[in-house]
Parts: structure tokens; sequence; C-alpha cells
């Protein structure tokens, strides 16, 4: 009788982020305490928690917005020192909060931004044609100006003017705020897309609910900590998390 082999379990996969020790501060006041989280290729997480929890402000920080303490790590690479336009490059792209589209410019103009950094043109032009095949809205208004739609195709624009920039890590601020029931729908209903493609995202939101469903993985933050972790499902069912963001 032979022996079965041992069992070896899988590896984790290696993280395409990973922050360490992150401390961040306007002035004297720290607004991020020693946190430290990661996200593998592929995953969709979720940071959740109240506002001014310090949610933007850890976007902020992973573009190379605002100084921090502590290591950013992003495929590999250190990039604690990094620019923001470095961070750019290696393939960290955020779709900020409050849409901040470029009004008096064009819709066409404002997607083509989002790939300033690339020169291939000929896949820039397949691009294009992928985002208004995502958002066909964009496309019937491509020649009018961003500062003309509505809140919910700013935020549409704003999303694939960051699809041009071929994320690798997509950070979403805020995607829901301000938007109707019905718009905010559709925002989630994008972001499953892009999960299914295999495009990896980290989505901020006060909206809990919305996002832990869609989430593979979630955080929540208060007052610069992350105080509860896990898969989004699960985070759904903590009794906490129910109580302080879910109304239950």
């Amino acid at each position: 009788m032979t022996s079965a082999a041992p069992f070896t379990p899988r590896p984790e996969p290696t993280p395409l982020l990973s922050l360490e020790k992150i401390t961040s501060a306007y002035g004297r006041i720290e607004v991020l305490h020693e946190l430290a989280l990661t996200i593998a290729p592929g995953e969709t997480v979720a940071l959740v928690g109240a506002n001014g929890a310090g949610k933007s402000t850890l976007l902020r920080v992973i573009s190379g917005l605002q100084p921090a303490n502590g290591e950013i790590h992003f495929d590999g690479r250190n990039l604690s020192r990094s620019d923001t336009a470095d961070r750019v490059r290696r393939g960290i792209v955020q779709v900020p909060e409050g849409r901040q589209v470029f009004a008096g410019l064009s819709v066409e103009d404002n997607l083509m931004l989002g790939a300033y950094t690339r020169n291939d043109k000929a896949a820039i032009a397949e691009d294009l044609e992928k985002q208004y095949q995502r958002f066909p809205i964009l496309k019937d208004k491509r020649r009018q100006t961003a500062g003309t739609l509505s809140g919910g195709q700013q935020q549409m624009l704003a999303m694939g003017r960051a699809l041009m920039g071929r994320p690798r890590l997509l950070l979403l601020d805020e995607p829901s705020m301000g938007l109707a029931p019905l718009i905010i729908e559709q925002i989630f209903d994008i972001v499953c897309e892009l999960k299914a493609e295999g495009i990896t995202q980290f989505v901020v939101e006060q909206n809990a609910a919305e996002a832990l469903a869609v989430a593979d993985r979630g955080y929540v933050l208060e007052t610069g900590r992350i105080v509860a972790s896990g898969k989004g499902s699960a985070l759904l069912d903590n009794d906490s998390v129910k109580a302080a963001y879910l109304g239950g």
C-alpha cells in the first residue's frame, strides 16, 4: 500500500499592493495610524467606514498625493518614495471623489487624457471604442463638453478615463457619492464587470452594503485604524458592521 503524498497547502498569492505601518497627518493631526492592508492581483477589495474615517486620505497616500510614513510595495517594488507620475506609469490609476472631470473639454477629450502616458495609438483607439461599448451614453455625447453631463454620466466618464490608462490597480473613491439609487446600481454593475475581467480594484465607499456585496474582501476603517477585515460576505453578516454601517 503506497502512502498518500503529503498535503502541501496552496501558497498565498503575492500581493499586488502591500501597505505596512502607514501613518499620515495633516499638520499635527495624525489621520492614519500604523495601517496595514494587502490587495492580491485580480481582487476587488472594499474599504468602508464613516465620513472622516480617513478613507480618501488612504487613497491619496497610495496615489502619492498625500505624504505618509511606512512602506508601500506595488508589484514587488517599494514605491514609498515614488511620486504620483511614477505610480501612474506603473499602473496605479484613481477615479477621484467628486468625478473631477474637465468640464470645458469634450467627453472624448476627457477620455483621451486618461491615456496621456501612452503612445500606442492603435491600442488607444481600440481602448476608446471599448469605453464607448461599456458606456454607450458617452459615445452618444462624445462631442459635448463634460460639464453638461449628469452626475452619473460624469462618474461613468471618470471611470472610462481611468480605464484608458490600462490600470493594473484601479482606485475608486466614493463612486456612488451623490448619485440616485438607480445610477448607483449601474455603477456597481460596472464594478462587477471589471471584476469579471480580472481588473484589480480598491473601492472606497460609505455605501458599505453595495461595496461589500461586490468585494472579494473588505476592510473597515474607523478613525484611521483598520478595525475589521475579512471576506465581503462575512463582513456583511458581521453584527458590529451591520450595526455601524448597515442599519442592522
